[in-house]
């Protein structure tokens, strides 16, 4: 069985998935899907929702600019909620 490529549209990242637009190579139509972040960077397998083939897609690395606004926000807050608890104690 031949596999065949989905071609990434576009992507969208949340703090818990990863959603992508994809096109299948096989039946020219666009569908939506998510996967976890664990899966970023890496060539998966999977089917098409609408013609059932199967293929592959190279899900997106996170730029590095929104990883490190990411780990500054959650970052400040814990060191707030430090500094406020000291004043109180």
């Amino acid at each position: 069985m031949t596999k065949g490529l989905f071609l990434l549209q576009s992507n969208k990242f949340t703090l818990d998935n990863i959603e992508v637009a994809m096109v299948c190579a096989k039946c020219d139509e666009i569908f939506t899907k998510q996967f976890p972040l664990d899966l970023e960077g890496q060539t998966i397998e999977f089917r098409c929702p609408v013609c059932n083939s199967v293929g592959e897609a190279d899900i997106p690395f996170k730029p590095i600019e929104e990883r490190e606004k990411i780990e500054e926000d959650l970052i400040e807050p814990e060191e707030e909620g430090v500094e406020e608890f000291d004043e109180s104690y």
